[in-house]
């Protein structure tokens, strides 16, 4: 075996995958919270535009299959 050559290829490898970044961002506890609630906040209104959309498009059917006017 070419322990020279396997090192290089797992020195590339780990450069790649990125695993640098994130140890230094998880040794960042402020980053790490930071990150974590703007995830959260983006996934409630991603959520909360989803379902909106998915119902009004909900009662539109309703609507028209039962010949019912939700608008009042």
């Amino acid at each position: 075996m070419n322990w020279e050559k396997l090192t290089e290829e797992l020195v590339e490898a780990l450069q790649k995958s990125g695993v640098r970044d994130l140890a230094l961002y998880l040794q960042s506890p402020r980053r790490l919270i930071l990150w974590s609630f703007v995830s959260g906040v983006f996934r409630g209104l991603g959520s909360a535009i989803g379902f909106s959309v998915l119902g009004a498009i909900a009662l539109l059917l309703l609507g028209r299959i039962f010949g019912m006017d939700f608008t009042k």
